[in-house]
């Protein structure tokens, strides 16, 4: 159970978001995702849903425990996908014409 916490707080902090921000959109308690994170418990499935649903990440990455130090192109896409909700047009064009400028 702490190797499956460790995964929701690595994707929760991914994704920019408090324990509290995560569980008002799993609609449960600080507590809940708390314990999940530290080992503590285990969320129902109702919970584990709205977990991978708000952290917009698929659940089988929850329970991959390979040696993942690097980042992979899943959590590459995830924190661009949550980075790109945040900005506004503006920002999008701005990191548009550095992500250019890097692979150029």
């Amino acid at each position: 159970m702490k190797k499956f916490g460790a995964k929701v707080k690595h994707y929760r902090e991914l994704a920019g978001l408090t324990q509290e921000q995560l569980a008002e959109k799993c609609e449960c308690s600080a507590q809940t995702i708390s314990g999940t994170e530290t080992g503590y418990s285990f969320p129902s499935s109702k919970t584990l849903f709205n977990i991978s649903f708000a952290l917009n990440t698929p659940l089988v990455y929850f329970f991959n425990f390979d040696d993942d130090k690097n980042v992979t192109n899943n959590e590459l896409y995830t924190v661009l996908n949550n980075a790109l909700k945040k900005m506004d047009l503006n920002q999008r064009e701005m990191l548009l014409k550095i992500i250019k400028a890097i692979v150029e």
